[in-house]
């Protein structure tokens, strides 16, 4: 398990990054998160909903809300990703008021849309403030990196609020879901709902009314897992999550993720990060140590 380093603890950015083999995860982290497609098709999930992927996507994330990309690679999958702490963003609050006030609202309240497919100019304005904020970050001093990223993310805020994020207007216009995709949400839903008890596909299929078989073989298609396998990764960042933030026991957090036997959790666990649940708390506790030296 690789424990990715924020610089100055506060953000972490990465320009372009390509990737030549499928990425295909949950997750949930400290931070907001903006995350831009430059190459690449696949899926993203959250709050019980699926989105198509594409160039130009844009889809921001709040802190520790979980959700789920799967990318289809070949051809590469290339992206620009900024995670950054609400605590960093803080430390601005007095020179920017009516900025905070905007930004408090939109992490308080629900968003109408996290997933955006920019049209060709504003792909390219959301592109060019990443070229830029790269070659400050390669090029200017060190010492400047911190206000750089918070100079980037007030013209990448006032941009997002002015021309691409309108909750009146996403509200209105919500584009009419397929068929498809509303089966495929409202399963999603009731997984999201369920997934900390135990349950069948039988038991799933009759309560949403679908046949199991047409249950299975859809969500197959559409998410490219299984419904226990999905459910399980659920389970799996949901226990990490708590690992993260609390302090029970790995019993307790196998029971609050979902998980009926902790023998098999550990052993999942284990398989999915490289670490026992026990390991993987040791070395986020030592990281914190490291942090405060």
């Amino acid at each position: 398990m690789k424990f990715k380093r924020w610089e100055d603890h506060l953000y972490l950015f990465n320009y372009r990054r390509t990737y030549t083999e499928p990425v295909e995860y949950f997750h949930a982290h400290e931070g907001l998160e903006l995350l831009y497609i430059h190459e690449g098709t696949g899926k993203y999930i959250i709050d019980d909903h699926v989105y198509s992927l594409q160039p130009g996507t844009l889809i921001v994330i709040k802190p520790f809300q979980v959700h789920y990309i799967r990318m289809i690679v070949p051809p590469n999958y290339i992206r620009s990703l900024l995670k950054i702490k609400i605590s960093f963003i803080e430390q601005f609050t007095g020179l920017f008021p009516q900025f905070t006030a905007l930004f408090a609202q939109m992490m308080e309240q629900p968003m109408t849309m996290q997933v955006f497919h920019l049209s060709g100019k504003h792909g390219a304005q959301v592109e060019s403030q990443l070229l830029q904020l790269h070659e400050q970050l390669k090029l200017g001093p060190q010492t400047l990196r911190k206000e750089a990223v918070m100079l980037f993310f007030l013209h990448f805020f006032m941009y997002f609020q002015t021309h691409i994020y309108t909750p009146g207007e996403n509200a209105s216009s919500s584009w009419a879901a397929s068929r498809t995709t509303k089966h495929i949400n409202a399963i999603l839903k009731w997984i999201d709902e369920h997934y900390k008890s135990t349950f069948t596909i039988s038991f799933m299929a009759s309560a949403l009314h679908f046949s199991p078989n047409y249950l299975s073989k859809l969500f197959k298609e559409q998410i490219g897992k299984t419904i226990i396998e999905y459910t399980n990764e659920k389970r799996l960042e949901e226990a990490r999550m708590l690992l993260q933030r609390r302090t029970h026991s790995v019993e307790e957090i196998c029971r609050e993720a979902g998980f009926k036997y902790p023998s098999y959790f550990i052993q999942i666990f284990k398989k999915r990060y490289g670490l026992t649940p026990h390991r993987y708390r040791e070395q986020l506790e030592a990281q914190r140590e490291g942090m405060m030296l």
